[in-house]
């Protein structure tokens, strides 16, 4: 599914809810007013706000909070503190930062206070931003260990930085290219990746009219394991089978329901925890291509993030050798 439901207790806060709560702080409204209109509109999610940290912080204290957006720039304690604290009070939770111009030394003291992503404002694409909370909340579910890995760099290269070391002028100048790359895989990639059918060529005929590379499979195929994107339409005989398999590979799986698909296909598809579209709609592929678009952006977000955080690790290796 786009979201994995989070049920348990978490560390700081208090209670289990199945929505996911944010908290988005910014002391400017039209940012608030963008990121409650846009956000509130998924239903498994919670959107509450702030104007500043210190309106934050009792929020934080007091109630379990997912995922924190705040602006790096806040009236009196700034947005990296607030995510240090945030941190502290709430080790799960997830982090990120909202700049105007993301530089070197910013990311690096953002990531080392705890933040796994930052955002560019103004807001180019809202698709951008949705993406990067779905990507925010499976990396707190998933408690990726790369992530953990970037930010110990970071810290350990924030730290080094402060007691007076620097890495040489050609490091400053890779992590900064490695940073315009990142903003432009975000901005450029939310089409890109392979899509792989089973079972439906309407799909494949919708997805390719919205300019996806699509190809339609067989269910025995061994190329869908390799694909980024595979969507099996409920008459497909093997479709449960095939989804269990595909689940631990690489793919994101969406099952398309096909007019007879009844009931016992919404449970099954629960019991997987999949996604089933279309159901109980007599056009259901209508709404695929939105759905695959948001899974490739997510995609694309994710492997960006990698090569950032490899770059900050070369980064923290060429001070540590000065």
């Amino acid at each position: 599914m786009d979201l994995p439901f989070e049920t348990e207790e978490s560390e700081g806060g208090t209670g289990g809810t199945l929505a996911s709560t944010l908290l988005v702080v910014d002391d400017e409204p039209v940012v608030l007013d963008v990121c409650g209109r846009l956000l509130a509109r998924e239903a498994d999610l919670v959107v509450i706000q702030a104007t500043s940290a210190e309106e934050a912080l009792p929020l934080l204290q007091n109630q379990r909070i997912d995922v924190l957006i705040t602006d790096k720039n806040l009236p009196q304690m700034s947005g990296i503190e607030l995510i240090a604290e945030a941190r502290r009070l709430q080790p799960a939770l997830e982090a990120m930062m909202i700049t105007g111009y993301a530089s070197s030394e910013s990311v690096i003291a953002a990531f080392a206070a705890g933040a796994s992503d930052y955002i560019l404002k103004p807001f180019d694409d809202l698709r951008v931003l949705r993406a990067k909370v779905r990507a925010a909340l499976e990396r707190r579910s998933e408690r990726i260990k790369g992530r953990e890995q970037a930010r110990d760099v970071a810290r350990q290269a924030a730290a080094l930085l402060e007691s007076g070391q620097d890495a040489p002028e050609p490091a400053h100048q890779a992590l900064e290219d490695e940073l315009r790359n990142y903003e432009q895989a975000v901005k450029s990639g939310a089409m890109t990746g392979r899509v792989a059918v089973v079972g439906s060529p309407e799909a494949v005929q919708v997805l390719n009219s919205e300019g996806f590379q699509v190809v339609e499979l067989p269910a025995t195929s061994p190329e869908l394991e390799h694909c980024d994107v595979v969507i099996l339409e409920t008459g497909e005989p093997r479709w449960r089978m095939l989804a269990e398999i595909l689940q631990s590979r690489a793919p994101d799986v969406l099952l398309l329901a096909n007019p007879q698909a009844d009931l016992a296909d919404l449970l099954e598809a629960i019991g997987l925890r999949l996604d089933l579209v279309g159901f109980g709609s007599s056009s259901g592929t209508q709404s695929l291509p939105e759905r695959v678009r948001m899974l490739l952006v997510r995609r694309t977000i994710q492997r960006a993030q990698t090569r950032l955080a490899n770059a900050l690790l070369l980064f923290h290796r060429s001070i540590t050798r000065r």
